[in-house]
Parts: structure tokens; C-alpha cells; sequence
């Protein structure tokens, strides 16, 4: 029968893990199969499961309201600004270049 909570159960430590539990208990003078220091392991993950889940969730928790925070801190500057639809359109880029016309001169000065 496996005591292990249902979130851990399929967790199972790497052999990795495995091999450092068994070399720095070794190092301690404890010598220890790779069977024993899976249960091990898999015992402590167990035990602090519901710690580091309540730790994670409040760091989710805070990451998830700064992100509805900047959501509405965006929405309210879009909402403010005009939507680029009602802008007056663009006037049309001419097909040829502009002619530029000769000012007329001006008057000649009256005689006395």
C-alpha cells in the first residue's frame, strides 16, 4: 500500500537524487541501498509536499494579481486614448508631385 500523497505518488526522485542521498550518507558512515534511499526521499518529499504547496501557491497567487493590476493599469490608458479608427483619415499621398505655381507680381507703383 503506498502512504504517499496522491500529488506525489507518480513522483518518483531521479537517479540522480538517488545516487547523492546514498554518497552523502555514506560520507555520515551510513551505508544505504538505492531502495532505502528512494523511500527516504520519497518520505521527505512527502512530508514537506503540503509547505512548499502553500508556498508556491501564495507566490502564484501574488504573480497573478500583479498581472490583473497591470491588465487594468492597460486597459484604463487604452480606454482614455482615442482609438486610432475615429482619427481624421490620412490624406491621400499624391500620385504625381505638387505643381508649384509662379506668386503673381505684384502691382506696378502709380505714377504722379
Amino acid at each position: 500500500m503506498n502512504d504517499r500523497q496522491p500529488s506525489l505518488a507518480a513522483h518518483e526522485p531521479s537517479l540522480h537524487t538517488i545516487e547523492m542521498v546514498c554518497d552523502r550518507l555514506a560520507e555520515m558512515g551510513v551505508a544505504v541501498g538505492p531502495d532505502t534511499a528512494r523511500d527516504l526521499v520519497c518520505a521527505v518529499l512527502t512530508a514537506e509536499a503540503p509547505r512548499v504547496d502553500a508556498r508556491l501557491r501564495e507566490v502564484l497567487d501574488n504573480a497573478l494579481e500583479t498581472i490583473r493590476v497591470a491588465a487594468q493599469a492597460a486597459m484604463g490608458v487604452l480606454a482614455t486614448t482615442s482609438p486610432a479608427a475615429q482619427r481624421p483619415p490620412e490624406p491621400d499621398a499624391p500620385t504625381e508631385p505638387a505643381r508649384r505655381e509662379k506668386a503673381p507680381s505684384p502691382p506696378p507703383p502709380a505714377q504722379p
